[in-house]
């Protein structure tokens, strides 16, 4: 039989497992559940570069999103929390240098900014991060993922879809071949939408070329852009700024072959009318210096431009949005560049072109890379000088995910912790039971030595 020691031993033993199992148990089911509600957070959790948008006045109206047109409301893009290019630059107003001159009468753009093509200084501004209608500068960012995206030296044949693209064109031939250095040449110099339409072909299709570009201003640092067509064609949910637009210049103009087009006359081309391509940049024959640049207009973006001039040394390059017809766009980016020489490198910036391939970049917009998808679909408007119709829905620029998120990866350390914590607990527990199971051992040991000196060697009795 089994003494009483004995069974309150085996007893407190079991109790021993049966605190050690609940211990354990508890841990598990406390672990997997932080775990899983940390991952759950950070599913749901935007990247810590975004942050919902805060309550802002009628001062700074297009923070979110471009001005509403023709009843249509574009949808809001992430707004950083912090300005990418400097906390200046997140002002809705002239942002100017102390003790700049005010900006010259005859800008009525509602968004420009002047920055040094070389270093990315922002010298000036207004409302630099408003976002609004690309139209034609986002031909730009067309020019640059195809450089990025494609060989040069392949063939496209132009088809009747490209020719069939409303707006300016270059009048490709149906059924030429071209390169896709003399596509993005065109594209450049003339403003083709059928250049810009065979290079989205190229690409894999409208939708595939959208998600490349929106890609490719991510990438940059562009984040107030969504492409909507790859022309600048009207999209409601298309979207720009004018710090991006100069952003996208200052970015092309490393490229060779952007560079080369931008400042070039006249293209040879085979099948175009007269057989050559002229520069259609107004500042290239008005201005003296000009390196380049593209304007057009629809009629819901108003006139838009951006290029690049150069004076003296020193090259400036002037983005502007939403302006009206008079002044012509030309005179207002000259205006802009003439304000913008006249101080450059005499006061301090107020904040920096961002470039995330590696010269000037913000602490703000670190980490900032992220794709964009495409979806198809259509819509329409008419523009006042014929740049605006139907195209592709835009490329939506995706935030990136992260697993945890920003608290869930706190949550899931705790959750670290307390396995840690209990699994101590489990191991001084196991101590405890060897050692008892110990002691137990010993002492019917004892016991049982002592029984059987008792049997050997019984007492003497007798009386």
């Amino acid at each position: 039989m089994v003494s009483d020691e004995a069974a309150r031993g085996g007893v407190a033993s079991l109790r021993l497992v049966s605190v050690s199992v609940r211990r354990f148990t508890v841990a598990l089911t406390t672990a997997l559940g932080v775990t899983l509600s940390g991952m759950g957070v950070g599913h749901a959790a935007l990247p810590d570069q975004w942050h919902p948008l805060p309550a802002q006045g009628q001062e700074c109206p297009y923070r979110e999103a471009p001005p509403p047109s023709g009843g249509e409301t574009a949808a809001p893009l992430p707004v950083p929390e912090s300005p990418p290019g400097g906390a200046r630059l997140g002002e809705c107003g002239n942002v100017l240098p102390e003790n700049a001159e005010e900006p010259p009468a005859g800008v009525s753009a509602e968004a420009w900014v002047i920055a040094d093509l070389d270093t990315g200084a922002v010298l000036a501004a207004r409302d630099p991060h408003g976002r609004h209608r690309p139209a034609t500068t986002i031909k730009v960012l067309t020019a640059l993922t195809a450089l990025r995206e494609l060989n040069l030296d392949d063939m496209v044949v132009a088809t009747q879809e490209d020719i069939d693209q409303i707006g300016v064109k270059v009048n490709l031939a149906p059924g030429t071949e071209y390169t896709v250095r003399q596509l993005v040449q065109a594209l450049v110099m003339g403003s083709g939408n059928d250049a810009a339409h065979a290079l989205a072909r190229q690409l894999g299709g409208v939708g595939e070329a959208l998600g490349a570009m929106n890609g490719v201003a991510q990438e940059v640092g562009g984040l107030d852009t969504r492409a909507g067509t790859e022309s600048g064609l009207h999209h409601p949910d298309a979207s720009i700024s004018a710090f991006d637009a100069a952003l996208f210049f200052r970015t092309a103009l490393q490229e060779p072959e952007f560079a080369e087009a931008a400042g070039n006359t006249q293209l040879d081309m085979p099948g175009v009318p007269g057989g050559v391509v002229l520069n259609a940049s107004e500042l290239l024959g008005s201005y003296d210096g000009t390196l380049g640049g593209l304007g057009g207009s629809t009629e819901e973006s108003g006139f838009t431009f951006v290029g690049a001039a150069e004076r003296d040394g020193r090259r400036l390059v002037v983005s502007l949005l939403r302006a009206t017809a008079e002044p012509g766009i030309a005179q207002q980016a000259a205006t802009l560049l003439d304000y913008g020489f006249s101080f450059a490198g005499e006061t301090d910036p107020v904040g920096s072109l961002v470039i995330a391939s590696g010269q000037e970049e913000s602490d703000d917009a670190e980490d900032s890379e992220q794709s964009g998808d495409a979806e198809p679909g259509a819509t329409s408007g008419a523009g006042d000088d014929g740049e605006a119709g139907s195209e592709d829905a835009a490329a939506q620029a995706a935030p990136g995910f992260s697993l945890f998120g920003t608290i869930g990866l706190p949550l899931t350390g705790l959750a670290g912790a307390a396995i840690l914590f209990f699994a101590f607990l489990t191991l001084r527990d196991r101590r405890a039971r060897k050692l008892a199971a110990a002691r137990r051992a010993a002492k019917e040991q004892e016991e049982a030595q002592r029984a059987t000196e008792d049997w050997l060697w019984p007492p003497d009795r007798r009386a």
